[in-house]
């Protein structure tokens, strides 16, 4: 069951999605954007609050936290190029701050009753921004011993993957109702996403590492073993994005061969 927080002052309650945890009810893949779908239709009912049309407040708590996300991807690319023996774990301590913030601005939204359209709009860009803007530059400069071809590989996927999404979700929200439903966020993506950030993490603090803990051929041997693990996590989140991908496929493919004709 998805958990709930209960309702105060006569509000609705905004319904909280599992990571971590897959109901009786639910599998692997099943759809898991309630949230969202609350979201979007408090964000519509706001408008006409005290029967007059009013417009969405921008600057709102979790808003600006999503603001924050982007602004911080400048400051990490600022990071990545300093040639300073901390500026791995700079840059990596900036991508884990943008990641809680991702975190943080759903919390403030359900713990406040917040909703804006343009903040369901902004904060999965502000996800991909900063999660490209990572993936590229590893790419170019992957910590040892991964080569940069050994990092181009699982990068082009993911970002390949995230544009294909983004396109097919585009499609699929100027179509019917079924193609939309069928293109919803699932748990395997939660996984997905978890465990690349995971791995992202854990590649951005290790770029330089040695430059802090020494090149002695035992501190390197398990700098490179780490590596080689953080690495097999990306490529295992790799996995799961494809797989994710071919579900969705799957889902909409009814759609594609039947335009406009409900899935029966």
């Amino acid at each position: 069951m998805v958990a709930t927080r209960a309702a105060t002052n006569g509000q609705a309650e905004i319904k909280r999605v599992p990571l971590f945890r897959v109901s009786t009810q639910e599998s692997l893949d099943s759809p898991i954007d309630r949230r969202s779908d609350y979201y979007r239709q408090k964000a519509l009912l706001q408008q006409f609050k005290s029967g007059k049309l009013q417009p969405q407040p921008l600057l709102t708590l979790p808003n600006v936290c999503t603001f924050a996300r982007v602004a911080l991807v400048p400051l990490f690319v600022l990071l990545w190029h300093t040639a300073h023996d901390y500026a791995s774990i700079a840059t990596a301590s900036v991508f884990i701050l943008a990641a809680l913030t991702d975190w943080l601005d759903g919390y403030l939204a359900r713990r406040m009753k917040i909703t804006s359209a343009f903040g369901a709009f902004l904060d999965p860009v502000a996800d991909k921004i900063m999660v490209s803007t990572a993936l590229v530059l590893l790419a170019t400069a992957p910590p040892a011993p991964i080569s940069p071809l050994g990092m181009a590989l699982p990068v082009c996927l993911i970002i390949s993957r995230e544009i294909t999404m983004s396109a097919l979700r585009e499609w699929a929200a100027s179509s019917s109702s079924g193609a939309h439903q069928a293109v919803k966020v699932n748990s395997l993506g939660k996984w997905k996403t978890a465990l690349q950030m995971v791995a992202m993490s854990l590649l951005l603090v290790l770029r330089n590492a040695d430059h802090l803990l020494g090149s002695e051929p035992l501190v390197l041997e398990w700098l490179h073993f780490l590596t080689w693990c953080s690495w097999i996590m990306l490529w295992a989140a790799t996995a799961l994005a494809l797989w994710s991908l071919a579900n969705y496929m799957n889902n909409v493919w009814h759609f594609f061969r039947y335009p406009g004709v409900p899935l029966h």
